[in-house]
């Protein structure tokens, strides 16, 4: 048998209908090892469970790439973790950090259910307390919702620890926490300090006129003035957003009135009001209510700012 020798190439000498056959093997094979693998340039996802405010099992794929917003206060917590990016629908309310306002809107108090499942997010964060019929439809349609409820600042550190499980940022939320934790930590320690020097001022927050309310027992307002070094003197109401009437704050006689709204001038102006110790000393403050109310890391420039109205002098 002559056994022949080539040079060069296969293809060079190989009949072309045997060459075409085998590079199409060739391509096939390869497809199917892609396949096996996973779509060319396809991202692996992995999964991810949590356990949100519901006490619901809330399962993730990872990395999320569109996130919707349903609360003020979440979207700061998905910013601060470095999430701008992919937030994909906010609220109307949602107007902090100021990028947030350039983003999709997706409601005010009523949400969009269908402009919602028209983004097709990997996630949505909302409030158990306040939006439980939405989160229940928009989990009926198949889309994760991670439910928050942060009751006091521990809670909300909790928060947004879970938002970082929940959406592959956990270094960042730890980091974040942390930073949060250790400013609390320190304005405590001047708090206390303030308090052992010149005692705890009794306070007055003004949120609405007419009727006149404020906050009580309950809520974070509350929970920020006695961390702060003061006392408030709706602390003992029995709910957390209290009608007084004016002759009882007169009677209580706060050292300091905090308004959200109302400007510190137009406050005293009442009839009688001109006897409480806080319009005698000019001791009235406007302050931005959402660093009060909404449950993210702004709560704590609002912890710093109450102890500098109640303790002036006390942050160095």
């Amino acid at each position: 048998m002559e056994v022949k020798r080539y040079s060069g190439h296969f293809n060079f000498w190989m009949p072309s209908a045997f060459s075409e056959w085998l590079v199409l093997a060739v391509i096939i094979a390869v497809l199917g090892v892609l396949t096996i693998g996973g779509p060319v340039n396809a991202v692996a996802r992995e999964e991810v469970v949590v356990i949100d405010a519901l006490g619901r099992e809330i399962k993730v794929e990872l990395p999320v790439e569109a996130i919707v917003s349903i609360a003020p206060s979440n979207t700061e917590i998905l910013f601060a973790l470095g999430l701008g990016a992919k937030v994909a629908g906010v609220t109307e309310a949602c107007d902090y950090p100021p990028d947030a306002k350039s983003k999709p809107k997706v409601g005010q108090v009523e949400m969009n259910i269908e402009k919602i499942a028209k983004i097709s997010p990997d996630l949505v964060v909302a409030v158990a307390s306040m939006q439980l019929p939405v989160i229940e439809t928009l989990s009926n349609l198949g889309i994760p919702v991670l439910a928050l409820d942060p009751k006091n600042l521990s809670d909300v550190m909790d928060s947004i620890t879970l938002v970082g499980k929940a959406t592959g940022t956990e270094e960042a939320s730890k980091s974040l926490v942390q930073r949060l934790e250790s400013r609390i930590q320190r304005i405590q320690s001047k708090a206390a300090e303030a308090v052992a020097r010149e005692g705890r001022p009794r306070v007055f927050v003004e949120i609405w006129d007419d009727p006149l309310m404020t906050a009580g027992p309950g809520t974070f307002i509350d929970e920020l003035i006695r961390i702060a070094g003061g006392e408030n003197i709706a602390g003992d109401a029995g709910m957390e957003w209290p009608e007084f009437s004016v002759e009882v704050v007169v009677e209580r006689d706060p050292d300091v009135i905090i308004t959200v709204w109302r400007e510190p001038e137009d406050v005293c102006t009442r009839p009688a009001w001109n006897r409480i110790s806080a319009c005698k000393t000019r001791r009235i403050q406007k302050v931005n209510p959402d660093i009060l109310t909404r449950p993210g890391p702004r709560l704590v420039e609002g912890l710093a700012e109450l102890l500098e109205i109640m303790h002036p002098g006390s942050i160095d």
